[in-house]
C-alpha cells in the first residue's frame, strides 16, 4: 500500500511540475475546458430556477365556477356550502355578476361597448384555489364540479402554465443534447492534449520501457493531467457559471420588480457545484484513458 501510494505521489508531483513550467498553456487548455462547461451549466441554472418560478406559479392557479344565468340566492348559498365543504377545494371566493361588471369596467379597456349593454351579460361565478395542484386532480376536480346543480361551465385556469411547462421539457431535452455534444467535444480536445503530450515524451517513454517501466508506471502521470485539466475547467466553469448568473440577476430583478416580484436566478447549490467539479473531472480522466490506448497496443 506505502509503494502504490509512492507511485502516485510520484505522479502527481511530477504533473504538478509541468503544469508550473507550462502555466499559460495549461491555464488556456483549463479555461477552455471552463468555458465549455459553463455554458450547459449556465443553462441548466436558468431552466432550474424556471422551474422554481413555475412551481410557486402552480400554487395561484384557480378554478372558475359559472352558474346559470336565472337562479335565486338560496342557489349561491347551496353551492358555495357545498364547495367549502369539499376537501379537494383549500379556498373559495365568489364574485357576483354586478361586481365582475364593475371591475370589468375599472379596467377601461372598452367603455364605450360597456355603455352600449342593456343587461349586464355576465355570469355569477366563484373562484375556487385547489388543494391539489397536478393535473389529474384538477380534472378531477372540474368533472365533479360540472355535476353540480345550478353549474353551467367550469374552466381552469393554467392554459399558460401548461405551455410553459411544454416549453421547459423541450429546453430540458435541448440542454441534455447541448451537454452531449460538448462533452464530446471535450473529450476530443483534452485527448489531443494528452496525444500530443505522448508523442512529445516518445523518447522518455521508450527509455522507461527499455529499463523496465511498466504501463501503469507510463501511463499514471497522463491520466493525472487529464484530472487535473477536468478539476481546472471545472473551478473555472464555476466561477465563470456564478460571474454570468451575477451579471444576469442585474437585469432579471429590474424586469421581476416591473411585475411587482423578486425573483432573480440563484447560483445552484454546493451539490450541483460539485456535481459539476465531478463531471469535469471524469470527462478529463476518460479523455487521457482514452488518448493513451496506443501505449497499450504497442505493449
Amino acid at each position: 500500500m506505502k509503494t502504490w501510494l509512492t507511485y502516485h505521489a510520484q505522479a502527481l508531483r511530477l504533473v504538478l511540475s509541468r503544469f508550473q513550467k507550462n502555466k499559460l498553456s495549461t491555464f488556456l487548455i483549463c479555461l477552455s475546458i471552463g468555458v465549455t462547461l459553463a455554458l450547459p451549466s449556465i443553462a441548466y441554472i436558468i431552466l432550474d430556477n424556471l422551474n422554481g418560478l413555475v412551481s410557486n406559479v402552480k400554487s395561484e392557479s384557480k378554478l372558475s365556477v359559472f352558474l346559470i344565468e336565472n337562479h335565486d340566492e338560496k342557489l349561491v348559498a347551496r353551492i358555495e356550502i357545498a364547495l367549502k365543504q369539499n376537501p379537494a377545494i383549500q379556498r373559495v371566493v365568489f364574485v357576483s355578476k354586478e361586481e365582475a361588471l364593475t371591475q370589468l369596467a375599472t379596467i377601461n379597456v372598452n367603455k364605450a361597448l360597456l355603455d352600449s349593454l342593456s343587461s349586464n351579460p355576465l355570469p355569477d361565478a366563484f373562484f375556487i384555489e385547489p388543494t391539489l395542484l397536478d393535473t389529474t386532480s384538477i380534472e378531477s376536480l372540474k368533472n365533479e364540479l360540472s355535476k353540480i346543480d345550478g353549474v353551467e361551465t367550469v374552466l381552469v385556469d393554467d392554459a399558460w402554465i401548461k405551455r410553459l411547462n411544454y416549453l421547459l421539457q423541450l429546453g430540458q431535452k435541448v440542454l441534455l443534447l447541448l451537454t452531449s455534444l460538448l462533452g464530446f467535444a471535450l473529450i476530443v480536445v483534452i485527448g489531443n492534449t494528452i496525444r500530443m503530450q505522448v508523442l512529445t515524451q516518445q523518447a522518455e517513454i521508450e527509455l522507461s520501457k527499455l529499463i523496465g517501466a511498466t504501463n501503469n508506471f507510463i501511463r499514471r502521470p497522463f491520466l493525472y493531467s487529464g484530472l487535473l485539466y477536468g478539476f481546472g475547467g471545472g473551478v473555472l466553469a464555476g466561477l465563470i457559471s456564478w460571474l454570468v448568473i451575477l451579471v444576469l440577476n442585474q437585469t432579471v430583478t429590474e424586469i421581476a420588480a416591473s411585475y411587482q416580484t423578486d425573483f432573480k436566478l440563484i447560483f445552484s447549490s454546493n451539490y450541483a457545484a460539485l456535481t459539476l467539479l465531478i463531471i469535469a473531472c471524469l470527462i478529463g480522466l476518460i479523455s487521457a484513458y482514452f488518448s493513451l490506448l496506443p501505449i497499450y497496443k504497442k505493449s
